[in-house]
């Protein structure tokens, strides 16, 4: 069928529907009204699962697109749902099967000193070669959430970077040939503990992390930020050294997050919620957030 037969067609639907570009779009699973824009003006094709969901959608008769039955359509559409479905443990999970981008959690080979949550992602590759001085007889965790996005350079230096600073020298003569000094003892190097990542948290490009920070919850970092302290949860940081440039949400509605917990939910009660979780209307999702949390926890 010529592109702009099918383009005049879907045009026909989405005003018999009264629907505007945008909305004709998200009912369709796209993000933006340029691509039915392009469509019913035959600049390109619609993909065969958008045509079933389209038939499935608005009710149209499967015959104006395709040779089969709206109980074909149906069947096909649901084999479709079933096959695919969000897994964390594929290492290429982009829908355009560009391989630059990787879950990390399935990236993570013999070292239980490093933990990921579940969809958080490294825009690169070998993402433990991005965690440095990290050495088993320290013991020092670096601990990422789930549903984080990790820009391209991120650095996580660890404890085993710290030099002994209440010495006269800094120098670390006992891991070099030919010099004879003992290792320091433990309680003479500056230990900061575990690295912790929040969960949903945006890491710009060229990132670093000196060790034994904490970020919080939904943070955002700025690029080439050096983050050296502690990160209060849902804040925008910058800079080097990083510091908070202002929180993301007023203090109720961070509240609310850390309540809601979105990440720890279902991938099902996830894949109902995203709507709201990319709605920009702060006022409606705070009031839908509490209409939620009530129905999980009723007094």
């Amino acid at each position: 069928m010529a592109y702009k037969v099918l383009g005049d067609r879907i045009k026909k639907i989405r005003l018999e529907n009264n629907m505007t570009q945008q909305e004709f779009a998200e009912a369709l699973g796209y993000t933006h009204k340029s691509m039915i824009n392009k469509i019913e003006t035959g600049q390109t094709d619609i993909s065969f699962d958008k045509v079933i969901m389209l038939i499935l959608t608005f009710k149209v008769n499967a015959n104006e697109f395709l040779d089969m039955s709206l109980s074909e359509a149906a069947e096909i559409m649901n084999k479709a749902d079933k096959a695919d479905k969000p897994d964390y443990r594929k290492i290429h999970p982009l829908k355009s099967r560009d391989e630059s981008v990787v879950y990390v959690k399935p990236t993570i080979i013999d070292n239980p000193n490093i933990i990921v949550g579940e969809y958080t992602y490294f825009d690169g590759q070998n993402f433990q070669r991005h965690v440095t001085h990290h050495y088993d007889f320290i013991g020092d965790k670096l601990i990422i959430g789930k549903f984080c996005q990790i820009g391209r350079g991120v650095e996580f230096i660890m404890n085993g970077a710290n030099h002994q600073m209440n010495s006269v020298s800094t120098y670390p003569f006992y891991i070099f040939n030919g010099w004879k000094q003992d290792p320091p003892k433990k309680e003479d190097l500056p230990y900061k503990g575990d690295t912790v990542i929040g969960n949903d948290v945006w890491i710009g490009q060229n990132v670093t992390f000196l060790p034994g920070v904490h970020v919080g919850d939904g943070c955002i970092i700025g690029a080439n930020a050096v983050v050296g302290s502690d990160i209060p949860p849902y804040s925008i940081v910058v800079g080097n050294p990083a510091r908070v440039i202002r929180k993301r949400f007023d203090d109720e509605m961070i509240e609310l997050l850390e309540k809601l917990e979105w990440w720890n939910k279902t991938t099902e009660k996830i894949q109902k919620i995203i709507p709201l979780l990319s709605n920009s209307d702060l006022t409606y999702v705070k009031e839908e957030i509490k209409c939620i949390l009530d129905r999980d926890n009723p007094l």
